[in-house]
Protein backbone atom coordinates (compact mmCIF):
# COMPACT_ATOMS: atom_id res chain seq x y z
CA UNK A 1 0.00 0.00 0.00
CA UNK A 2 2.84 2.39 0.87
CA UNK A 3 4.64 1.68 -2.43
CA UNK A 4 1.47 2.41 -4.39
CA UNK A 5 0.98 5.66 -2.48
CA UNK A 6 4.59 6.71 -3.13
CA UNK A 7 4.24 5.91 -6.84
CA UNK A 8 1.06 7.96 -7.00
CA UNK A 9 2.77 10.89 -5.25
CA UNK A 10 5.72 10.61 -7.65
CA UNK A 11 3.32 10.70 -10.59
CA UNK A 12 1.57 13.81 -9.24
CA UNK A 13 4.88 15.49 -8.45
CA UNK A 14 6.16 14.75 -11.94
CA UNK A 15 3.03 16.23 -13.48
CA UNK A 16 3.45 19.36 -11.36
CA UNK A 17 7.15 19.63 -12.29
CA UNK A 18 6.44 19.25 -15.99
CA UNK A 19 3.80 22.00 -15.79
CA UNK A 20 6.46 24.24 -14.22
CA UNK A 21 8.87 23.43 -17.06
CA UNK A 22 6.20 24.42 -19.60
CA UNK A 23 6.38 27.97 -18.24
CA UNK A 24 10.18 28.28 -18.25
CA UNK A 25 13.32 26.28 -17.47
CA UNK A 26 14.12 25.75 -13.78
CA UNK A 27 17.26 25.10 -11.80
CA UNK A 28 17.54 21.99 -9.65
CA UNK A 29 17.36 23.94 -6.38
CA UNK A 30 14.41 25.97 -7.64
CA UNK A 31 12.47 22.82 -8.55
CA UNK A 32 13.22 21.17 -5.21
CA UNK A 33 12.03 24.30 -3.43
CA UNK A 34 8.81 24.42 -5.46
CA UNK A 35 8.13 20.74 -4.76
CA UNK A 36 8.81 21.18 -1.03
CA UNK A 37 6.50 24.21 -0.90
CA UNK A 38 3.81 22.14 -2.60
CA UNK A 39 4.07 19.59 0.22
CA UNK A 40 6.12 16.79 -1.34
CA UNK A 41 8.68 15.05 0.85
CA UNK A 42 12.42 15.53 0.45
CA UNK A 43 12.74 11.94 -0.73
CA UNK A 44 10.21 12.41 -3.54
CA UNK A 45 11.70 15.79 -4.50
CA UNK A 46 15.23 14.40 -4.76
CA UNK A 47 14.16 11.25 -6.59
CA UNK A 48 12.15 13.28 -9.09
CA UNK A 49 14.94 15.79 -9.73
CA UNK A 50 17.36 12.93 -10.41
CA UNK A 51 14.87 11.43 -12.86
CA UNK A 52 14.33 14.79 -14.59
CA UNK A 53 18.08 15.35 -14.78
CA UNK A 54 18.48 12.02 -16.53
CA UNK A 55 15.73 12.99 -18.97
CA UNK A 56 17.44 16.34 -19.69
CA UNK A 57 14.86 18.64 -18.15
CA UNK A 58 17.26 19.94 -15.51
CA UNK A 59 20.61 21.37 -16.53
CA UNK A 60 21.80 24.14 -14.21
CA UNK A 61 24.54 25.35 -16.56
CA UNK A 62 22.17 25.65 -19.54
CA UNK A 63 19.56 27.29 -17.31
CA UNK A 64 22.07 29.84 -15.98
CA UNK A 65 23.38 30.58 -19.47
CA UNK A 66 19.87 31.17 -20.79
CA UNK A 67 18.95 33.32 -17.78
CA UNK A 68 22.12 35.38 -18.03
CA UNK A 69 21.75 35.84 -21.78
CA UNK A 70 18.25 37.24 -21.41
CA UNK A 71 18.75 39.35 -18.30
CA UNK A 72 22.04 41.02 -19.29
CA UNK A 73 20.11 42.95 -21.94
CA UNK A 74 18.37 45.00 -19.23
CA UNK A 75 20.31 44.47 -16.00
CA UNK A 76 23.85 44.60 -14.66
CA UNK A 77 25.90 41.57 -13.73
CA UNK A 78 25.49 42.00 -9.97
CA UNK A 79 21.70 41.81 -10.19
CA UNK A 80 21.77 38.84 -12.56
CA UNK A 81 24.25 37.05 -10.28
CA UNK A 82 22.05 37.73 -7.26
CA UNK A 83 19.00 36.33 -9.09
CA UNK A 84 20.91 33.21 -10.12
CA UNK A 85 22.17 32.77 -6.57
CA UNK A 86 18.57 32.88 -5.35
CA UNK A 87 17.78 30.16 -7.87
CA UNK A 88 20.52 27.91 -6.49
CA UNK A 89 23.21 28.36 -9.13
CA UNK A 90 26.75 28.08 -7.73
CA UNK A 91 29.15 31.01 -7.79
CA UNK A 92 31.66 28.95 -9.79
CA UNK A 93 29.09 28.34 -12.53
CA UNK A 94 28.17 32.03 -12.61
CA UNK A 95 31.82 33.09 -12.76
CA UNK A 96 32.56 30.71 -15.64
CA UNK A 97 29.54 31.91 -17.59
CA UNK A 98 30.36 35.55 -16.88
CA UNK A 99 33.81 35.06 -18.40
CA UNK A 100 32.16 33.86 -21.62
CA UNK A 101 29.70 36.80 -21.70
CA UNK A 102 32.12 39.53 -20.60
CA UNK A 103 33.80 40.20 -24.00
CA UNK A 104 30.51 40.95 -25.76
CA UNK A 105 28.84 42.75 -22.83
CA UNK A 106 29.07 46.53 -23.14
CA UNK A 107 27.76 47.76 -19.82
CA UNK A 108 28.50 51.42 -20.41
CA UNK A 109 26.44 51.70 -23.61
CA UNK A 110 23.56 49.84 -21.95
CA UNK A 111 23.71 52.18 -18.94
CA UNK A 112 23.84 55.17 -21.28
CA UNK A 113 20.78 54.08 -23.28
CA UNK A 114 18.77 53.36 -20.12
CA UNK A 115 19.77 56.72 -18.60
CA UNK A 116 18.84 58.62 -21.77
CA UNK A 117 15.49 56.85 -21.91
CA UNK A 118 14.94 57.70 -18.25
CA UNK A 119 15.77 61.38 -18.89
CA UNK A 120 13.10 61.57 -21.60
CA UNK A 121 10.54 60.03 -19.25
CA UNK A 122 11.41 62.27 -16.29
CA UNK A 123 9.25 65.22 -15.31
CA UNK A 124 11.51 66.52 -12.54
CA UNK A 125 12.87 69.95 -13.41
CA UNK A 126 15.74 70.05 -10.93
CA UNK A 127 18.81 68.56 -12.70
CA UNK A 128 20.40 67.25 -9.48
CA UNK A 129 17.23 65.49 -8.45
CA UNK A 130 16.87 63.99 -11.93
CA UNK A 131 20.46 62.71 -11.87
CA UNK A 132 19.93 61.21 -8.40
CA UNK A 133 16.80 59.40 -9.56
CA UNK A 134 18.57 58.05 -12.63
CA UNK A 135 21.55 57.00 -10.48
CA UNK A 136 19.26 55.16 -8.04
CA UNK A 137 17.40 53.48 -10.91
CA UNK A 138 20.63 52.20 -12.45
CA UNK A 139 21.97 50.99 -9.10
CA UNK A 140 18.77 48.99 -8.55
CA UNK A 141 19.30 47.40 -11.93
CA UNK A 142 22.68 46.11 -10.78
CA UNK A 143 25.12 48.10 -12.88
CA UNK A 144 28.61 48.93 -11.64
CA UNK A 145 29.15 52.26 -9.94
CA UNK A 146 32.02 53.08 -12.28
CA UNK A 147 29.79 52.82 -15.38
CA UNK A 148 26.94 54.69 -13.71
CA UNK A 149 29.16 57.53 -12.52
CA UNK A 150 30.77 57.93 -15.93
CA UNK A 151 27.40 58.13 -17.69
CA UNK A 152 25.89 60.43 -15.06
CA UNK A 153 28.89 62.76 -15.36
CA UNK A 154 28.38 62.91 -19.15
CA UNK A 155 24.69 63.80 -18.84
Amino acid sequence: MDVVNTEELMKKAKGYALRLFKLRPRSEAELISKLRNKGYTAEISLKLTEELKALGYIDDVAFAKCWMQGRLKKYGYSRVARELGEKGISKDTMAALWESFKPEYDEESLVRSLAQRRIRLGTVVDPLKRKKRIFDYLVRRGFSLASINKVIRDL
